[in-house]
């Protein structure tokens, strides 16, 4: 907490400080970091921070920024599009859980699935 030099006669004139990037005010207990996939900039004196966009995320306190906010891993049978987010993997192409790839991986030879269906090698039936 502070107080402008020269205005503190008591001590409820004291007041918060603005928190730093990442953080939001809490009006009880001071400056706390920003939840997982939340973001704030410097001097941020709401009690709240910002979400990151769908499908992107960011560490607890570590948003400072919205550009902070990068694409979560995809599921099982997805990859990841740089510029819209997971996408369902092709017909005939597989991928495991956490894929962060651009692609998804073809099947074996003479074995196919769903696009979307792929969620590991053994999901490529005849």
């Amino acid at each position: 907490k502070g107080v402008a030099s020269g205005s503190g006669t008591q001590q409820s004139d004291c007041t918060w400080k603005d928190c730093v990037a990442g953080q939001s005010l809490d009006q009880s207990t001071g400056c706390q970091a920003c939840p997982a996939d939340q973001w704030s900039l410097a001097a941020n004196a709401a009690s709240t921070c910002t979400a990151c966009p769908a499908g992107k995320g960011v560490a607890s306190g570590s948003g400072t920024q919205q550009s902070d906010c990068t694409w979560k891993d995809c599921v099982a049978g997805q990859y990841l599009d740089q510029s819209s987010g997971c996408q369902a993997c092709p017909a005939d192409q597989w991928s495991l859980a956490a894929n962060a790839g651009s692609t998804c991986t073809a099947c074996p030879a003479g074995k196919g699935v769903a696009a979307g269906s792929g969620t590991s090698q053994s999901a490529c039936t005849w």
